[in-house]
């Protein structure tokens, strides 16, 4: 029984084993692209270096034997089972890994492509990166554009525009804080509806904890928070809303603004990463866990002479 629970995570790696390799070439092309235009940084590599674990993880399960012969005699008893022990926990992670990486991936696209509907009181445009000019960057020009563009529809079908909540602090490379950069772009724009500064935040979870405190010491109604509605870039969508809920904003939903091919592939990944982080207590108790009860399961094999 334990042979045939076991076994099953090395059959969903061996049949992803393709698809993995598929998605890092792709990944790899995207990195190389991104690289090309935007420079390196070690978050440009991101995808790359997502892309070198699925290979080498999935791999390694498969030569696990070939690997520990050069340090034990895994043809014994003892090293068989030891050898079985880490070659079963090292499949069930990589697993564990990969599943909540496609799940990632599944929730991202639908956020992404979900536009919210009704109407709504405050948009919340989350900051970006600025320009040494002063103005906004490539993706916060996009994020400013979806929200204009929703508000406008708004007034249009409504006669009633949201009050846009422009959020983003000066970062430490940035000459201005974002919000200010937002504001000046968005009078360039001609658009005439309220605006509401929010010029302190460096992180996303301060774009939503100090815009959520002026929304709700403009309106003193906390039910306010139900009719919020943020733009941000499309890949960026599913984690904001995560984040906005921790938060106290009822349902939130995304205007996502699209981003480049090459740049939306190493940005998911990264969001993947921050996701993983933002629970990573969670997920290190379910490793050690799963780690602790497989060797526990071959443990007791060994020693009632089951295996």
């Amino acid at each position: 029984m334990l042979s045939d629970l076991t076994s099953e995570a090395g059959g969903v790696l061996l049949l992803a084993f393709i698809p993995a390799v598929l998605f890092a070439f792709f990944l790899l092309v995207a990195n190389i692209v991104l690289l090309a235009k935007e420079g390196a940084s070690p978050r440009n590599v991101l995808g790359i270096l997502l892309g070198v674990f699925l290979v080498l993880g999935t791999i390694g399960v498969f030569n696990i034997y070939s690997l520990l012969d050069r340090v034990m005699d895994v043809h014994s008893y003892a090293g068989y089972c030891f050898s079985l022990a880490i070659e079963n926990i090292w499949a069930i992670i990589c697993v564990y890994f990969q599943s909540l990486m496609l799940a990632t991936i599944y929730v991202s696209a639908k956020a992404m492509r979900h536009m919210p509907k009704g109407v709504r009181e405050y948009v919340i445009i989350l900051g970006c990166y600025v320009r040494p000019d002063g103005k906004p960057g490539g993706a916060l020009k996009r994020r400013i554009d979806v929200a204009l563009d929703f508000a406008r529809r708004q007034k249009k079908r409504t006669g009633v525009p949201p009050i846009l909540v422009l959020s983003g602090g000066r970062g430490s490379d940035e000459n201005i804080p974002e919000a200010e950069a937002m504001r000046r772009y968005i009078q360039s724009r001609n658009y005439t509806g309220e605006l509401m500064i929010e010029d302190e935040s460096r992180t996303t979870q301060e774009n939503f904890k100090f815009s959520r405190r002026k929304i709700l010491d403009d309106t003193k109604q906390a039910k306010r928070l139900e009719r919020v509605v943020f733009a941000t870039t499309d890949f960026h969508v599913f984690r904001s809303g995560v984040i906005a809920s921790k938060l106290g904003f009822v349902r939130p939903e995304g205007i996502p603004a699209k981003s480049p091919w090459y740049f939306y592939y190493n940005a998911l990944v990264r969001e993947f990463i921050a996701n993983l982080n933002s629970e990573r207590k969670m997920h290190i108790f379910n490793v050690a866990a799963i780690a602790s009860l497989m060797s526990l399961a071959i443990l007791v094999g060994y020693l009632f002479d089951l295996m």
